[in-house]
């Protein structure tokens, strides 16, 4: 799209936003703290429920640090009133645990003298942080130039073709602060956040299709719903193992089990893998004889009892000796 025609569609809108809906004007009483949290309410939500989800988030804790130890969870039953209560919730928690590591502190008022791209760059890497919220806060806050554009800001410029679906894609609305002049930069993003978030919560509308029409928008269809956070990818070490758990084939007995419908099918497996070792062990041939042992002097043991006793009764009885023999036992004859 040509500079020119872009520019041309972005007059069409604003004189059209601000023909049908009353510009809201920010608080001037406000922190750029609390400027940044009430942006984090009022992302793709009404001014109405906005005011009513921050004031009951400043009454509720304690103080903001409360507020950052607290659970998602009960963070939404305060924010119960947005649309979307749990993406605010997030916002509002990683925003203020990013302040509290970097600075230790949540005052955060020095960005007002500070140098604004400076200033600009430290947001940015808050871990909340979006687009609407950093221009929200650069326009607000800071007195910079800058458009607020949300995912329902994207989708009216989308319908009335000021960006293309690449650009929507990717978030860009290039031209915005170009054509749209800082004195009117305010009342223009208030006017356009209010037509985005009618045609986002009630799109069947008719005042709402009427309106839209009138800015350009050629063909209505159904606004395309913010699209879901990718879930977190799990660490290398286990995916590969896990991987390689799947490459590996299962042992050879968790393999027959399987495959085997009884406990007979198991036994049939395992005398088979039994018969084809020993063909195996045949097919080899003989098997070594061990090396001989070295002759080892023998050992002196005493007979048991019993084969001494039978050795000693089988032995010959000494002979008398000379000078004492002994009377003979042969009666003599009657």
């Amino acid at each position: 799209m040509s500079p020119k025609n872009r520019g041309d569609r972005i007059q069409l809108l604003q004189k059209i936003v601000t023909k049908h809906y009353t510009p809201v004007a920010p608080a001037e009483d406000r922190s750029v703290l609390e400027q940044l949290l009430y942006a984090c309410c009022l992302e793709d939500t009404p001014y109405e429920a906005a005011d009513e989800a921050f004031h009951r988030l400043q009454e509720s804790f304690f103080d903001w640090n409360e507020v950052r130890v607290t659970t998602v969870s009960e963070l939404c039953e305060t924010l119960h009133n947005l649309p979307e209560p749990s993406a605010a919730a997030m916002r509002i928690k990683k925003n203020l645990q990013s302040l509290f590591e970097t600075r230790y502190s949540f005052d955060i008022d020095d960005m007002i003298k500070m140098n604004q791209g400076k200033a600009v760059q430290e947001l940015e890497k808050l871990g909340g942080m979006t687009k609407f919220v950093l221009a929200y806060v650069t326009q607000n806050a800071l007195g910079g130039h800058a458009i607020p554009v949300s995912h329902s800001i994207m989708q009216v410029l989308l319908a009335t073709e000021i960006v293309s679906p690449a650009e929507a894609e990717k978030g860009q609305a290039p031209g915005l602060e170009r054509t749209i002049a800082k004195t009117k930069g305010a009342a223009f993003s208030s006017c356009l956040h209010q037509l985005a978030v009618a045609y986002a919560l009630d799109p069947g509308n008719k005042q709402v299709k009427a309106i839209m029409k009138e800015a350009g928008a050629s063909e209505l269809k159904p606004p395309v719903a913010a699209p879901p956070k990718p879930p977190s990818a799990p660490p290398p070490a286990s995916s590969a193992a896990a991987s390689s758990a799947a490459a590996s084939p299962p042992p050879a007995s968790s393999a027959a089990a399987a495959s085997s419908p009884s406990g007979k099918s198991s036994s049939k497996a395992a005398s088979q893998s039994k018969a084809t070792t020993k063909k195996t062990a045949s097919k080899s041939g003989p098997a070594k004889p061990a090396p001989a042992a070295k002759s080892k002097p023998p050992v002196d043991k005493k007979p048991p009892p019993q084969q001494a006793a039978a050795k000693k009764a089988a032995a010959p009885k000494p002979t008398a000796k000379s000078g004492t023999s002994k009377k003979s036992t042969k009666r003599k004859p009657r």
